[in-house]
């Protein structure tokens, strides 16, 4: 067999390896591009923001989306003149809310899915205009309802309120009916509200509602009750952050009012009364006490002198007493 017989053999045998090589770009040559996410794109109702959804990549060689935002079409053709929003590396990752905007702009979004290979898809482009500043006129804030008083302006009217439940329902023991909460998506100060009614039960942390019902002051509390209707816009929303608070913020003598119906957080606390009755405790950081309930569903069980490193709940009023209210277990950290 000559040298030249050699070379051609050869030569054939690479061609064919290229030819017949993986579908994923190997060695052998560059393989598919990701599957394109369906993007979808939905104003609120009341405040400056965007909610996103997608379709989820199920290709085994995912990598990451990237999530753009513009004031003008063509994300796709020029995305050096749009605004990253986020990087999402998990592949289930198909929700996001965008807060923040300008009121009464309109926004454009598409979304890029990379994969390990360096190949990349994009999503269709969507848009959606936020409301003007006084909210939209349709649909009521947790903030609105709340009305940064002690007694809500809207005692006694129906109204309908958008929000998102942080509290699904069933979370909190009732020996009656159900109870959820629900927050505004910025949260923060007055941006919670306690619901209550049999209504509640099927929702769950994460979906973004539209409930109608009667403002009433139970005790103190401000709730929804009466509850007519509940509107479910999606699934999967992104929950407000927990404000990050003191526990002398959140003793009763603080008069917390703002906080009520708020998911809220304190950090390296101490348990100074492990045993006050009906299941409540307290918990101190140095700034003064802050009362603690049972009404989510935990299975720690408090001693004096545990070190708590983090705790968050809502914060309920009943019984003249305001209390933080840990929903489950992943909410206290030791």
């Amino acid at each position: 067999m000559n040298n030249r017989y050699l070379v051609l053999l050869a030569l054939s045998l690479g061609l064919l390896t290229f030819a017949c090589g993986d579908d994923e770009g190997g060695p052998s040559g560059p393989g598919d591009d990701p599957a394109a996410s369906v993007l979808a794109a939905q104003a609120s109702a009341s405040e400056n923001s965007i909610a996103l959804s997608w379709s989820a990549c199920a290709d085994s060689d995912f990598e990451e989306y990237r999530l753009y935002r513009s004031e003008n079409p063509g994300i796709e053709s020029d995305p050096g003149s749009a605004t990253l929003v986020d990087v999402f590396v998990s592949s289930s990752d198909t929700t996001f809310v965008d807060t923040g905007l300008e009121w009464s702009e309109t926004y454009y979004y598409a979304l890029r899915t990379l994969d390990t290979e360096g190949l990349e898809a994009w999503s269709n482009e969507d848009y959606a205009t936020t409301p003007d500043s006084s909210g939209g006129g349709e649909y009521l804030t947790c903030h609105d309802i709340q009305g940064e008083a002690a007694s809500s302006p809207y005692v006694d009217q129906i109204v309908s309120v958008l929000g998102i439940v942080v509290v699904g329902g069933g979370e909190y023991y009732s020996s009656t009916s159900s109870y959820a909460v629900i927050a505004d998506p910025s949260g923060g100060a007055w941006c919670g509200l306690f619901l209550y009614g049999d209504s509640t039960a099927a929702l769950v942390r994460g979906d973004s509602i539209v409930v109608t019902g009667t403002v009433q002051e139970y005790y103190g509390l401000t709730e929804l009750t009466y509850i007519t209707e509940v509107i479910e816009l999606g699934a999967g929303s992104s929950l407000p952050a927990p404000s990050v608070l003191s526990t002398g913020e959140l003793a009763t003598s603080a008069d917390p009012e703002q906080w009520e119906g708020v998911l809220v957080e304190v950090q390296d606390v101490t348990v100074t009364a492990d045993s006050l009755g009906y299941g409540e405790w307290m918990v101190d950081d140095g700034t003064g006490d802050c009362r603690v309930d049972d009404l989510g569903d935990y299975t720690y069980t408090p001693s004096v002198g545990d070190v708590i490193s983090s705790m968050v709940g809502v914060l309920n009023y009943n019984y003249s007493d305001f209390k933080l209210e840990p929903r489950d277990g992943a909410d206290i950290v030791r």
